[in-house]
Formats: structure tokens, sequence, C-alpha cells
């Protein structure tokens, strides 16, 4: 068995998805270089963290955090489009390592009593196979024993990226998510919203408020990347 897997890599050889450097371990993603090369959040001291400041005035939100900083043409940006247009979804599984790692101390882990994801519209869900985010919240669920909920949130349209739109248009989004009626009866609970990337922050604040719309719930903020 071993001899016919040295051959495929003989001829398929296992690759870093920074850098292209030929990686000897099947489940490796990085190479040491580009894993020593990640542009890593620092911790916050206290919890007024720059993400959780784009929020004030229009979100309440606990926790607001990230593992590493996003920008064009970065390691973190091929990882993303690896993971999100090629179907490398043990990507998501090992952002979720690195989050643990990075932040394994923070008080949100004892704070929180279950994850949900900002979801896919149901058909590019099943054109595409998968959510993004997976990988990510079976992860954190696993390590942290807590549920993922992945179908709390259901995306009622198929908008694009919020970036890509007015203020106003925006604001006509408001209707995009719904909270799935099973969990409906969940009451008084600590949520944390994942997704891959914060850019403006207004898709997770539209879900956020879905989230608080009538219900005691309280939610924190958790994403892969965050961009600058």
């Amino acid at each position: 068995m071993w001899a016919i897997i040295d051959v495929f890599d003989l001829f398929y050889p296992h690759l870093c998805y920074g850098c292209d450097e030929v990686l000897h371990g099947r489940n490796d993603i990085l190479c040491s270089n580009c894993l020593i090369g990640l542009d890593f959040i620092p911790p916050a001291i206290n919890n007024n963290t720059e993400m959780k400041r784009r929020f004030y005035g229009k979100l309440l939100v606990e926790h607001c955090l990230a593992t590493l900083y996003f920008s064009e043409e970065s390691i973190v940006q091929k990882l993303l489009h690896e993971l999100k247009y090629k179907n490398q979804q043990k990507i998501s599984t090992f952002f979720a390592t690195l989050t643990l790692q990075h932040l394994k101390n923070h008080a949100v882990f004892s704070w929180v009593d279950f994850i949900v994801c900002i979801p896919l519209h149901k058909s590019k869900e099943k054109k595409r196979g998968y959510n993004q985010l997976d990988g990510f919240g079976n992860e954190l669920s696993k390590q942290l024993n807590i549920p993922f909920y992945k179908d709390y949130l259901i995306k009622t349209s198929k908008t694009n990226t919020q970036t890509k739109k007015s203020m106003w248009q925006r604001a006509e989004s408001k209707s995009e998510f719904i909270v799935n009626a099973k969990y409906q009866d969940l009451k008084n609970k600590n949520i944390l919203l994942i997704d891959d990337v914060m850019t403006t922050g207004s898709t997770l604040e539209i879900a956020g408020k879905c989230i608080l719309k009538n219900s005691t719930h309280k939610i924190s903020i958790l994403t892969m990347a965050y961009t600058r």
C-alpha cells in the first residue's frame, strides 16, 4: 500500500498551497516557510477589537475575532480561493486548527453555547457541493464539544456579495436570511456566528440582526480572516 502511495506522490506530488513547494505529509496544507509567513492578528488585550468597532451603532456583538489578516495576493487569499472554488475542503478544517491554536485561551470559547454559519443559497450550495464553512464549523464543534447548527440560518435570496452593493441596496437586503423554524424554540443562547472573511461586515451585520430579531440571544463573530 505504501509503495503505491509513494509512486502516486512521485507523479502527483502534494504541493504547498502557498508556494507550490513539494510537501511530504499528505495532510499538510502549507510548507514551514509559508506557515511562518502567515499574518496572524495579535490577540486583543481587551474586548475592544478593531473588528468589533466596525459594528458600533449597527449590531450588538459580544466578541468579534478573526485569526489572520486578508490581503490581495497573500497566502490567505490563495487558501480561500482553493477552498471556495477548487473543492479543497480540508483547508476549512486547517483554518479551524489554526484558530484554536492561536486563540485557545480566549473567553469566547467558554462563552458560546452553539455555532452557526453564514449559509449559501441552497441552489449555490447544490452546485458547489458544499459550504466553505463546513469543515471550519465541524472542527470547532468537535474540539470545543459544542453543537454546530449549519442550517440555523437559511439564505432566502441569490444575492451577490454585499461589498459590491450600495448603502441603499444593502438596506434592502434585510430579509436575506431567516432563522430555520426548527430552532425557533431556542431561547437566551450565546451564539457564535462564523464566516470566512470579514471585509465591510455587511453580510455579518444582516445575519446578526436576523438572529437577534425578536430573540433573547447574544452573538459573537469569528472569521477565518479579516480585511484591514
